[in-house]
């Protein structure tokens, strides 16, 4: 009872802690900015926003900890990311500093229990977990470009073909797409609109996008543009390679998948199988056995 009195009160000096060090550091105008601020929708609920108000007592020390440079590579993780849910970069490094401040207090309870090795297991867990959950999200994002992007050139082509230029086609077969390659391509027609040349638009997107098929759709249409090629005719090849290569990352997911499976019916399908056959053998024989027992 004792130590739960002392963890107790530990977290109410940390929480106030947070809150004196919040007093020091407001300028005061943040509520007065607050009113003046435009709508932009239902903000976050639940335990999200048990988190952002955590983590706004201790954001200005968790951006000094992280730096210029590692905010800089974080953003861009965000943007590669597809910013999932909404989420800035100083939502992320707020929600970020709550959960390691959650991890803290929890991992100091159970050590104070004695239980020091969950405790431990549990400040790591939530230390990384907005880190893990953007590494998900990236992941899942770039393989729904993948996924999307040769039935996007095929489109495309025969847009192109039809007589459109590049930019009216991207835009025309952007308003019949959803999902993460059609986000990306507003993206670059954004930029485009903004004055940024073709070839920086395109650099940039394959900058975005770690996948091996943008980056192939990227380099031979920078290519094919320098060349003099056709863009119909470009767009044509490019969509078949990336239609090609596709299909064999899929084959080559599929040939992976298959010792998986293997290992799966060993582990599960095969102790029981033996248990039933060797359980059949004893039921049968019960006779027999009994008399040599």
């Amino acid at each position: 009872m004792l130590e739960l009195l002392i963890a107790t009160a530990a977290a109410g000096l940390v929480v106030l802690g947070m809150a004196g060090y919040r007093l020091v550091t407001s300028t005061g105008l943040e509520r007065i900015e607050a009113e003046y601020t435009p709508d932009e929708g239902p903000g976050p609920r639940g335990f999200v926003a048990v988190l952002d108000r955590i983590g706004a007592l201790v954001l200005p020390a968790a951006v000094r900890l992280h730096g210029r440079a590692r905010l800089h590579r974080l953003d861009i993780a965000i943007r590669r990311a597809g910013r999932p849910e909404g989420v800035t970069l100083t939502a992320f490094v707020r929600r970020e500093a709550a959960l390691v401040a959650l991890g803290l207090l929890v991992g100091l309870v159970f050590t104070l229990q004695d239980q020091w090795l969950l405790g431990v297991a549990l400040l790591v867990l939530l230390s990384t977990w907005m880190r893990l959950w953007l590494y998900l999200e990236a992941t899942k994002r770039q393989q729904q470009v993948d996924t999307e992007l040769p039935d996007f050139l095929d489109v495309l082509s025969v847009t192109v073909t039809a007589g459109l230029g590049f930019r009216q086609a991207l835009d025309r077969v952007c308003e019949f797409h959803g999902g993460a390659l059609a986000a990306e391509m507003r993206t670059a027609l954004q930029e485009m609109e903004l004055g940024t040349s073709r070839r920086q638009t395109l650099v940039a997107l394959r900058e975005r996008n770690r996948s091996a098929a943008v980056g192939t759709f990227v380099t031979a249409l920078l290519q094919a543009e320098e060349l003099g090629v056709p863009l119909a005719d470009a767009l044509t090849a490019i969509a078949s390679d990336v239609r090609r290569g596709h299909a064999e990352n899929v084959r080559q997911k599929a040939a992976r998948a298959a010792p998986l499976v293997s290992l799966a019916v060993t582990m599960t399908i095969l102790p029981g199988a033996l248990l039933l056959i060797v359980s059949a053998v004893l039921i049968a024989n019960a006779g027999v056995l009994g008399e040599f027992l």
